[in-house]
């Protein structure tokens, strides 16, 4: 009789490694971007020391169109898709939260002039409160 001892481990790390991927922020395909959902924003969340902060939710927001919200993985990653090829991203507002912080500022590092714009890179910083 054969031994199902290794293609179940086996199938158990793969199917450990494939969950760990797709939670960890959806860095993979970031090259894969459908042109008519317009720019995408991605970048960081760190705190005023320039450590990545893990879980944050962050937010874009658009008048007149429901919110995004994601959350950053373990390197402080975020990734939100476009609103649509016509919005301009000088309309979108990107807020990013955490219990135990507060934001400090958002800073676009990327060039959302560039046309057509394909991606726009904001970083959050968050300041830790209630510290003493």
């Amino acid at each position: 009789m054969k031994s199902l001892a290794i293609p179940l481990a086996l199938a158990i790390a793969f199917s450990f490694t494939v969950t760990i991927s797709a939670w960890s922020g959806g860095e993979a395909g970031l090259d894969e971007h459908p042109e008519d959902e317009g720019p995408y924003y991605f970048g960081f969340v760190k705190d005023t020391a320039r450590k990545a902060i893990r879980d944050a939710k962050v937010t874009a927001e658009m008048k007149g169109r429901p919110s995004v919200v994601t959350r950053t993985n373990a390197a402080g990653f975020y990734r939100i898709p476009g609103f649509g090829k016509g919005i301009s991203p000088n309309n979108v507002t990107l807020s990013c939260s955490k219990e135990g912080y507060k934001q400090t500022k958002t800073f676009v590092k990327a060039s959302a002039a560039k046309k057509p714009a394909t991606a726009v890179e904001i970083e959050c910083t968050m300041q830790p409160v209630g510290v003493k």
